[in-house]
């Protein structure tokens, strides 16, 4: 980089005579007054002076106020004005200098006050586009006053490239850089819903013109990486060997976090999920392949391992930490604790446990040094077990915790959730009655253990123990522990849920008269969500389904006036509770949709907020929202009306797997399974061609089944009961598990085995047992109640036991299950276990046995010696 020239008096080799001296200094002292003079005379100063005025005017009065680009405007036109400069005549460098470094101060008064705190999404991108201003100038086209260079005319005006600052003023400070890495990361911009948050590209050549925060502020981090258009100080100086800029590890992990910020474990589907994963290894890659880069520490694998843990990613949890082994990490307590959550996530309370051991010096691990255990790895611990419901164990703990001194209010609230999962509901009061933290007003807001009492309440209501839940509330109020937003939620669904709809409306008035808790306004939308949800789901002991409808609209009315904004989920529950309605309601539930859309964009417009909190969520009503298109989906199916579902369908701009999902259960209910298949093999692909508003844009994003996908699909062919229709249902669950690497639930396993013995003309042959077998050994892996998948076995071993087919005597797992002889006491006693009665406890299995003999149908050898094969009851237990 160029540096600053100065006015110098060169010295020559031979000493000059002192009279020569005088006069020369004079000489030179007047060159360089004369100088000073020119450059105060230039006309750009004068520009440079008006403009800045002018910023410092409009940065003050837009403070406070409306947000506007008119400071880019101003800037903009600041560099129209240098470039007529630099175009009319050739300026000597000293004036080019003087006036790039006067330019550059304009900048850095717009980019300081949009990088800094609080952080808004709209200064953040206008001061994105001052970066890309300055950066890439030479790249823009703008209208100039004098013609020059590549200028053209066009409609008289006169366009060309507007002309680079000076160097170093044609590159950003550093500082600079690093205000806009830490506003990008910030959680009021790298928020989890990137389809409203997007940040400028920096680059004009760039491609993609919006992208991510998190994508932006990686952007930022490889250009301090490589320097590229970095000014640091060492860029004044002329070097053959230009410094590195140095790099801090926190830069690395703002940007690590903010990807992990934006995953939702709740939201985020498969593939959004390995490909914000992708990008934060690609973030560590970039620290661990960069020379000047700090080492890997314990804060980014912290980071790492957390987001993998979210989503119970045992596989890639073992393989960050082996990772950070290889690395040479030295763990501390925060990677510690943070391994120890991520096992208990994955359900690894085991291996959590050994990790517990090795850092207490109970076992050895060469990876895992000596550390002492902090509050927080204790009450990790204890989630583990409450989520099991290992009441014991948790008990047994949290007396090392209290000898220790470690107990605190989060210990409490997961003792009291240990107890809940166990439904030792007694001892979950025992332990609130124990450790609840008192408090000194009389009522305290955000309470440390409101969640514990929520628990409990949660746990009551779900029990059925409405009563109880009730008294619960009662225990807050007296023990000054104000209830919250969710634990309104609880019991305002629980009251609706039993038809009490006049205490859940009074619930509802109470919670939302309540006070704000420093200036934090209460969230009402969700305990609204909850009276609808528990209304519309009802036991059916009060009244209809028509009058629970009347209710939830009239409620949905009062939210608006109450000035409570619907959001997606409001909007999906009631479109939901209109296509049950018999016959379904559709057309009223569009235009629903359509009315909430039009209220929703003409407060947010009056209201002037943007789109966070409460608020902002009622800007995502619309038929173009998953969520709320995926009830109507539904609701479209309810009454048959596949045209309009696979319209709705194709107007979505990014359809996900739940739509898809609706879509093909509206065509299964339809009797549309071809229609289904058909649109399995074209959209869940990766080759499906764009359609509908896609068509013309980049090819379309296939969507990733799941088991819901292939559970609607194999449970409408088996329905079918047809030879062909079984044979394709079995190549779609290969396909499922060896193609798409999706294991079977329970609810899929429960469907293929009841569709498969429930009889018909499907005949058991012998890739009717292997597939049967198959399920039903699949369903070995999975979580049962007690005693129900003992009872799918016994319903597969007495259709094995008569079947034509023998090959399961090849099989050893079938041998084996048909070899099983449970002893039923009763049956024991009155010598029945060695009659083969025909009778079959789940599954309606014995029907098949009573097909007639000469279509190949096993013969039950106990009903053919009473004559009762020819009868065909028609008796189903499931």
């Amino acid at each position: 980089m160029e540096s600053r020239p100065r006015a110098r008096i060169k010295e020559s080799s031979a000493r000059p005579s002192r009279l020569w001296a005088s006069a020369h200094n004079s000489q030179a002292s007047a060159k360089v007054n004369a100088g000073a003079a020119e450059i105060r005379e230039a006309p750009i100063f004068a520009s440079i002076n008006d403009h800045t005025e002018r910023l410092v005017q409009c940065l003050h009065d837009e403070k406070d106020c409306t947000f506007s680009p008119q400071p880019v405007e101003i800037l903009r036109s600041l560099m129209c004005n240098y470039t007529d400069w630099i175009s009319a005549g050739n300026p000597p460098s000293q004036q080019k200098y003087k006036a790039s470094a006067a330019i550059d101060k304009a900048f850095r008064l717009v980019t300081n006050e949009a990088f800094s705190a609080p952080y808004q999404l709209d200064w953040v991108n206008l001061g994105v586009e001052v970066l890309q201003l300055q950066l890439h100038s030479g790249e823009l086209q703008s209208t100039l006053a004098v013609a020059g260079g590549d200028s053209t005319s066009v409609n008289g005006e006169t366009t060309a490239k507007l002309i680079p600052l000076e160097q170093p003023y044609n590159t950003i400070p550093k500082g600079t850089w690093l205000k806009a890495l830490r506003a990008m990361t910030s959680k009021d911009i790298s928020s989890s819903r990137p389809s409203t948050r997007s940040v400028k590209a920096l680059s004009p050549k760039g491609g993609s013109r919006w992208m991510p925060p998190a994508n932006a502020a990686f952007r930022v981090l490889q250009r301090l990486v490589k320097g590229r258009g970095v000014r640091t100080f060492n860029n004044k100086r002329r070097s053959s060997q230009p410094k590195q800029p140095s790099l801090d590890e926190r830069d690395f992990n703002m940007v690590l976090h903010a990807f992990a910020r934006t995953l939702n474990p709740s939201s985020t589907v498969g593939s959004q999920y390995n490909t914000q994963m992708y990008k934060m290894h690609s973030v560590m890659a970039l620290q661990e392949r960069t020379p000047h880069a700090p080492p890997l520490s314990p804060v980014a694998y912290s980071i790492l391992l957390k987001a993998y843990g979210q989503y119970r990613d045992i596989k890639n949890v073992e393989m960050s930490i082996r990772h950070a082994q290889r690395n040479g990490v030295v763990p501390d307590i925060v990677m510690a604790n943070t391994v120890l959550d991520a096992f208990v996530n994955c359900g690894q309370l085991q291996r959590a446990r050994d990790v517990m051991h090795t850092m207490t010096g109970e076992s050895e691990d060469p990876f895992w040094p000596l550390l002492k255990p902090n509050s927080r790895t204790y009450n990790t611990l204890l989630k583990g077990m409450a989520e099991e419901g290992d009441l014991r164990s948790a008990m047994k703990l949290s007396k090392e915790v209290r000898s220790k001194g470690l107990w605190d209010d989060v210990t409490t609230n997961t003792l009291v959730k240990a107890a809940v999962t166990a439904q030792e509901f007694d001892v979950a009061e025992t332990i609130l009655t124990n450790h609840t933290t008192t408090s000194s007003s009389r009522r305290r807001l955000n309470h440390p253990n409101v969640e514990a009492y929520t628990e409990l309440i949660d746990g009551y209501a779900k029990d059925g123990q409405l009563e109880n839940a009730l008294m619960a509330m009662q225990l807050m109020q007296q023990r000054n522990v104000e209830p919250n937003e969710y634990t309104y939620t609880c019991i305002v669904g629980a009251l609706a849920r039993s038809n009490k709809v006049r205490q859940a409306r009074k619930m509802m008035t109470y919670a939302a008269g309540l006070p704000t808790y420093k200036g934090r306004e209460r969230v009402l939308t969700p305990i609204f969500n909850a009276f609808i949800s528990g209304l519309l789901s009802s036991d059916g002991s009060g009244q209809s389904h028509a009058a629970n409808i009347v209710e939830v609209l009239a409620v949905l009315e009062e939210m608006q006036e109450m000035g409570i904004h619907p959001n997606a989920v409001t909007v999906a529950l009631v479109v939901d509770g209109l296509g049950q309605c018999n016959p379904p309601r559709c057309k009223e539930a569009r235009e629903l949709v359509q009315h909430l859309e039009f209220t929703s964009r003409v407060k947010r417009r009056n209201s002037g907020y943007s789109d966070q909190g409460e608020r902002g969520a009622s800007t995502e009503i619309s038929l173009s929202n998953n969520k709320i298109a995926s009830a109507l989906i539904r609701s479209y199916g309810q009454a048959e009306d596949v045209k309009s579902a696979t319209e709705l369908y194709s107007n979505l701009p990014s359809p996900d797997v739940v739509a898809f999902n609706a879509l093909l259960d509206a065509c299964c209910r339809s009797d549309q399974l071809k229609l289904a298949l058909e649109m399995f093999k074209k959209l869940a692909n990766s080759d499906a061609k764009p359609s509908g508003r896609a068509a013309g844009d980049k090819k379309r994003a296939s969507i990733k089944p799941d088991v819901v996908t292939y559970t609607t699909l194999i449970s409408a062919l088996l329905q079918l009961k047809s030879r062909a229709a079984t044979t394709r249902a079995s190549a779609m669950y290969k396909e499922m598990k060896e193609k798409r690497w999706i294991s079977p639930d329970t609810i899929l396993v429960d469907t293929i085995l009841t569709g498969m013995i429930s009889g018909g003309p499907i005949g058991f042959q012998d890739d009717d047992v292997k597939f049967t077998l198959e399920v039903l050994r699949d369903g070995a892996r999975l979580e049962w109640e007690p005693g129900q998948y003992e009872k799918r076995k016994r319903a597969v071993r007495g259709i094995l036991v008569g079947c034509s087919s023998e090959i399961w005597k090849q099989d050893a797992f079938a041998f084996g299950l048909v070899s099983e002889q449970p002893e039923d006491p009763l049956f024991t006693k009155k010598g029945w276990n060695t009659i083969d009665s025909g009778f079959r406890l789940w599954g309606g299995g014995g029907d098949d046995l009573q097909e007639p003999e000469g279509d190949g149908a096993a013969v039950d050898s106990f009903l053919a010696s009473k004559g009762w094969n020819d009868i065909d009851s028609g008796f189903r237990l499931l």
